[in-house]
């Protein structure tokens, strides 16, 4: 197998938003992304395409991403940021950027209040990773390791000294590459309703020293 981890671009936008829907996902039936964008799957990737290349820099944008490329093909991805940095105004900006005016902004966010509930607040000086996944052709091969360690190097050399990552519980294989990269769980979150939409009780937050 011959893998490249490398920067993404805007043209990695189809793949990666197939990987952001997938990290969403996790082990279950139902991703964050049914929630957050309800119609059809063309269009809810299309709106994740669009956050990935607008020109607000929202911890969607590409320049915080990594792919790891097999082949010529695009094997997985992740995130890394800085919830100062990248969300707040810019996710909103990009929100806006994407077409969600106010209306929608208030349904989305009362769609999402179960999903609130339980995923654990980012540290303002964290390094956070987030939308990690591989598509299932690629799984079993150490992407995910190499893509961890390669964004936790990112954090390090950006001043970071510690970095944090939020998943959903239940989902045993992603938690063992987490904990054999370093990370420890340190915070868990459930809520009935989150349970009965996801059929998961919560979220937990990991944490580690770089």
């Amino acid at each position: 197998m011959n893998a490249v981890i490398r920067p993404a671009t805007p043209q990695d936008a189809p793949a990666v938003a197939e990987l952001i829907y997938l990290a969403g996902k996790s082990h279950v039936e139902t991703s964050i992304y049914d929630l957050m964008f309800p119609g059809s799957m063309e269009e809810r990737l299309r709106k994740l395409e669009a956050l990935f290349t607008a020109e607000a820099r929202s911890w969607y944008h590409y320049s915080h991403y990594l792919v790891s490329e097999v082949d010529g093909r695009v094997a997985g991805s992740l995130c890394g940021f800085n919830d100062l940095e990248s969300g707040g105004v810019k996710l909103r900006d990009a929100f806006i950027e994407i077409g969600t005016d106010r209306a929608e902004g208030k349904a989305m966010y009362a769609r999402m209040l179960p999903f609130h509930r339980v995923n654990p607040k980012h540290y303002e000086d964290s390094w956070v990773i987030e939308h990690v996944a591989v598509f299932p052709d690629f799984r079993g091969r150490g992407i995910i390791t190499s893509l961890l360690e390669e964004i936790l190097q990112r954090g390090r050399e950006a001043g970071y000294d510690h970095a944090e990552l939020n998943m959903l519980m239940g989902n045993t294989p992603a938690r063992g590459a987490y904990e054999k990269t370093g990370f420890v769980i340190v915070e868990e979150n459930t809520d009935e309703e989150f349970m009965q939409l996801f059929n998961t009780p919560g979220m937990v937050r990991l944490y580690m020293l770089l």
